[in-house]
């Protein structure tokens, strides 16, 4: 606790404690990101969200053909609001880079952004797949985990309930920003995205928390 004011009451003199304790953390950088993609390994990670299949193997797929990634390796979990663990492990030890989708409402979101953090923190860059509606909560949850400057690229809310052309049509224009988090210089891209969605200080809304339809 902090003393925060002194008061004369009387003959008393009263030292009134402000009990919110002060929350302290190293911020931590992003992993750096590749030169190129050319002959790479992308894994794709898999929350298990509605079209999230869908909308991976397009991005798979839009490597390969046009990016010259040599081999995709797609992993999903059980369900959403678990730790990927043992699947992260994998991710690591046989990708170059991974894309991890996504975030489209309150509990996926957190889980979504703590297992990017992982992975970068093993030293594996990811691309964070974010639906608009919940960015901000996104980077609240990279904020609080300590790595602010965590890259997250936004589609348009909702995710779950589109028809799959559609999501093939969202992976379409994701996907240059993608390539972008994934090969962009680190410091270039801690200074683009630390505070693009909320504000160091910023407090979130109830908005943020629930979806809207």
């Amino acid at each position: 606790m902090c003393a925060s004011t002194i008061r004369t009451v009387g003959a008393s003199t009263l030292e009134i404690l402000d009990p919110r304790g002060e929350v302290e953390y190293q911020s931590l950088l992003i992993t750096e990101r590749l030169d190129s993609l050319k002959g790479a390994t992308v894994g794709l990670l898999d929350n298990s969200k509605s079209n999230a299949d869908i909308f991976l193997k397009a991005i798979g797929e839009h490597l390969q053909s046009e990016y010259g990634v040599e081999e995709i390796v797609y992993r999903r979990k059980d369900k959403s609001p678990i730790p990927a663990d043992s699947i992260a492990d994998q991710l690591h030890s046989q990708c170059d880079a991974v894309v991890n989708a996504y975030g489209d409402c309150g509990s996926c979101t957190s889980w979504c952004v703590y297992d990017s953090i992982d992975l970068e923190k093993k030293g594996t860059p990811v691309a964070t797949i974010n639906s608009d509606e919940f960015v901000k909560l996104g980077q609240s949850e990279a904020q609080s985990l300590g790595m602010p400057g965590l890259p997250l690229v936004t589609v348009t809310h909702p995710m779950g309930d589109l028809e799959k052309p559609e999501v093939l049509a969202r992976a379409e224009s994701a996907i240059e920003e993608i390539v972008d988090v994934l090969t962009t210089d680190r410091n270039d891209l801690e200074e683009a995205f630390a505070e693009r969605f909320l504000k160091a200080d910023e407090e979130l809304g109830d908005e943020s928390f629930y979806c809207p339809i």
